[in-house]
């Protein structure tokens, strides 16, 4: 289960930034609560960050991301990392290193991963486990040189022989097999599934994981139905073609290209929407409507439940950008209630990023599931914290009003006066 993550010199982030799915000792929805007896203490099922545009909101989710690229598999020595993004507007960051850390719980076992890196090379890496709850080291990193956990050491000084100064140790590791090394590589790259804003890149794998299992097709059809979309059923289906097969439906030029480029190969999606109106007077054919015709919110639906309904289904963490931009509040939250311990036995975590103001209420969500992000102007640096952070926030209290009232901050300072001339 995921507890924390903490982003220093990343994106708009100079200083460190800690995002956490820890409770705290307040009152209202328990439901909120997932057990987690590795730490013996519950952790939340879902949380929800509020910010201003470009006050850092999405980059939560990029230096999520851009962990897992580091850790994904072993780098080329010569590579500058396209992803490092350290904050621009202080002289004394541009070159310093960018630090993720991440604490998590997996297999009954606690860990604790670290990393620091600038453009071509990692400047420190560890990792800390905690079997029997008591902290261990696995290995820690400075540059290249290592030391490791006596508990741990098992085929670990080999693989840092191997380990480039632009790779991951942990990449490494869990390529050769270390088991602790394994354990946390597989949580950290696997099991943390990240949503971007465009979700049609997901559509063909929704459409695969749809048509091999038949239970999550289930699960599909009954969120389309509670959308109350009038959608009966779902055919889709992505084929391998070989460019010089579609002569007659691409351009010449289109397939010269793809050849010249070694791309001989091309992913057709064919996905139809079945609808049933009892008062339609056209055959069944008719009600089965394109993809491309159906409206965007049934469009971001059916790309978003796909993951949601692995991660519910595995006990995974999914973490979603722009959530709700094209749905009803009423989807968005029942998407959100999903994530409740009632309707979610394997403990599946939702962290999503919105706009949407209808959900800054206690009657979804607990005080310490609420997270803002703001933006200092006059130095451009940006800043997470929680609702739970504010004295003396009553449990009844209205949250949407307040924040409208800019009570907590991470709002757009718009004059009621500034007009366009």
């Amino acid at each position: 289960m995921f507890i924390d993550f903490s982003i220093t010199n990343f994106g708009p982030f100079r200083n460190k930034a800690v995002f956490s799915l820890e409770s705290t000792n307040l009152d209202g929805n328990e439901g909120n609560l997932l057990e987690c007896d590795t730490l013996g203490e519950p952790l939340l099922g879902s949380a929800v960050i509020f910010g201003a545009n470009a006050s850092g909101k999405s980059y939560v989710l990029k230096a999520m991301e851009v962990l897992q690229l580091m850790v994904r598999a072993p780098m080329n020595p010569n590579i500058t990392y396209p992803w490092y993004q350290p904050f621009r507007a202080s002289s004394s960051t541009m070159s310093a290193p960018t630090e993720l850390e991440i604490r998590f719980t997996k297999g009954g076992v606690k860990y604790d991963y670290a990393i620091s890196f600038v453009a071509d090379r990692v400047v420190s890496e560890s990792l800390y486990h905690y079997p029997s709850r008591r902290k261990a080291l696995v290995f820690m990193r400075s540059g290249q040189t290592y030391e490791f956990g006596r508990t741990a050491m098992k085929g670990l000084k080999a693989s840092s022989a191997l380990t480039s100064p632009a790779s991951s140790f942990l990449a490494v590791a869990a390529q050769y097999n270390n088991e602790t090394c394994l354990a946390a590589h597989q949580f950290i790259v696997n099991e943390v599934l990240i949503i971007g804003s465009n979700l049609s890149d997901m559509l063909n794998q929704v459409i695969e994981h749809i048509n091999t299992h038949p239970e999550s097709k289930a699960h599909m059809l009954r969120a389309l139905k509670i959308a109350d979309m009038g959608i009966t059923d779902v055919i889709g289906s992505v084929q391998t073609r070989k460019a010089t097969e579609l002569g007659n439906e691409i351009p010449p030029q289109v397939i010269g290209l793809m050849m010249a480029t070694g791309n001989t190969e091309i992913a057709q999606t064919t996905l139809l929407m079945e609808h049933r109106f009892p008062g339609s007077d056209v055959g069944q054919d008719m009600l089965r409507y394109p993809f491309g015709i159906e409206s965007n919110g049934t469009m971001q639906l059916f790309c978003l439940m796909g993951p949601v309904i692995d991660a519910l289904e595995k006990g995974f963490t999914v973490m979603i950008d722009e959530f709700g931009t094209f749905l009803h509040s009423d989807i968005a939250r029942w998407i959100i209630r999903q994530f409740r311990s009632a309707a979610n036995p394997n403990r599946a975590q939702l962290i999503v990023n919105t706009q949407d103001q209808s959900l800054l209420s206690l009657d979804i969500l607990r005080r310490d599931q609420i997270w803002f992000t703001q933006k200092d102007m006059s130095t451009g640096a940006s800043e997470l914290y929680a609702l739970s952070d504010f004295n003396g926030v009553r449990g009844d209290i209205d949250v949407q009003k307040s924040y409208s009232a800019d009570k907590f901050g991470a709002r757009p300072f718009i004059p009621d006066e500034d007009v366009m001339d």
